[in-house]
């Protein structure tokens, strides 16, 4: 197939899958640390009340979750290590449970082995994770390694969280909403670990929208994550609508029960027809991947999708009509030269959408979109998979169906 200027149908679900390779200072814990001292202090000489996670961090110290400095100092901005982190996290769950650590690396003085053994024993941290059997107790957390044993630690306290994280790791279906996901920079393992993350809001994207699975963390978003965390760790999955997106998503290829008013009242879903071709008079054969759904009936856009598709700024012509805005993933293999509007113009609904996605976030996220609806970028006899877009009115008494050539049928309605 030849190169244009979108990317071309892939066998198999395109997944970032480059390792993770950011260089991390490895530095110790200073000898003024001193917990027992440091305990009674939940203020700090260089953490002032005007500081954004002032509240976070003299809560997490109140509940001797993260000690101070002995010189009354609490460095927020300072990373935190696999050693600290251990230890701040263990001590959530203040377990009985030990299991004896291999690392070679962490002998039996070591200050934090009492911690990590019990993050071994609770399950937040996995043995597996480590090459070699070293577990570098003095390496700065990266947010992907931060966002799996977070995750594992909702696991042990709610099964519900481990069949999330399984439910996303065993799906091709599987959309995280950023954007390394296309554009790589994030390890394909910590995938779901990132998705219970994001889901749940223990930990967000940058301004640029971008994880950075690869970044460090810092001991004042720490304070943040563990408030957080304490907080989670109450509620199940179900509780968070994102998480429940995403799920859908996985097991289905959509967010639309999650995200709209439209039931499933007869026929299957999206699920159904997924991959099953749908051939377009005179103009080739197309198939439905994935069928993701912003909420932009109102003024804002809503949707843990939301800011992977849609732009409030540059589209809000879209905003406040009562319409949802529906981004299909398809391939397909035109029998003639054709472009999008000539796809879309009388199809059958939901098997060609008329718009591209909007440039900015096309851009942004390497989401793979027509460059334009008029010209015919798709070639005779090519195959292509791409992301285009609909309006979806949000009204009682619509339907939203579609058919297979197989007779398979997707049928949605808002009673």
């Amino acid at each position: 197939m030849k190169r244009g200027t979108f990317r071309k149908k892939s066998n198999k679900l395109l997944l970032a899958t480059l390792a993770l390779s950011v260089a991390t200072p490895v530095y110790a814990i200073p000898a003024t640390y001193s917990v027992a001292e440091a305990a009674t202090k939940t203020t700090f000489k260089d953490v002032p009340k005007s500081h954004w996670a002032y509240e976070s961090i003299k809560q997490v110290a109140e509940k001797g979750l993260v000690a101070g400095y002995s010189d009354g100092t609490y460095k927020p901005s300072a990373q935190v290590t696999r050693a600290e982190f251990a230890t701040f996290l263990s001590r959530v769950f203040d377990g009985k449970d030990r299991t004896p650590s291999k690392f070679t690396d962490v002998n039996s003085s070591h200050w934090a082995n009492e911690a990590i053994q019990e993050g071994l024993a609770v399950g937040f941290i996995q043995a597996s994770d480590f090459a070699n059997n070293k577990f570098e107790p003095n390496k700065a957390m990266t947010r992907g390694e931060m966002s799996r044993w977070l995750a594992n630690g909702l696991a042990h306290a709610n099964p519900d969280y481990a069949k999330a994280i399984e439910t996303m790791a065993n799906s091709s279906l599987t959309l995280i909403p950023i954007p390394e996901f296309y554009k790589g920079g994030v390890n394909k393992k910590d995938l779901p670990y990132i998705g219970v993350a994001l889901g749940t809001g223990l930990l967000s994207g940058y301004k640029d929208f971008t994880f950075k699975p690869n970044g460090n963390t810092t001991r004042a978003e720490v304070a943040t994550i563990l408030i957080r965390f304490m907080d989670t760790m109450k509620k199940a999955p179900s509780d968070f609508t994102g998480l429940q997106e995403l799920l859908e998503v996985a097991e289905t290829g959509t967010n639309i029960l999650t995200i709209s008013k439209f039931q499933k009242t007869k026929y299957t879903g999206y699920e159904g027809v997924l991959g099953k071709q749908h051939t377009h008079v005179n103009k080739g054969v197309a198939t439905i991947e994935r069928a993701i759904f912003v909420d932009t009936t109102g003024s804002k856009s809503k949707g843990i999708y939301k800011d992977m598709f849609f732009d409030d700024v540059a589209q809000p012509f879209s905003l406040n009509k009562n319409f949802y805005t529906a981004f299909i993933e398809y391939t397909l293999v035109p029998s003639r030269d054709v472009s999008l509007n000539g796809i879309a113009d009388g199809a059958l609904e939901g098997y060609a959408s008329p718009m591209r996605v909007d440039k900015g976030k096309s851009e942004q996220f390497n989401i793979s979109t027509p460059k334009n609806v008029h010209e015919n970028v798709f070639k005779k006899g090519e195959k292509y998979r791409y992301w285009a877009s609909q309006g979806v009115l949000n009204r009682s008494g619509i339907n939203l169906t579609g058919r297979a050539d197989d007779k398979s049928v997707y049928y949605y309605e808002i009673p």
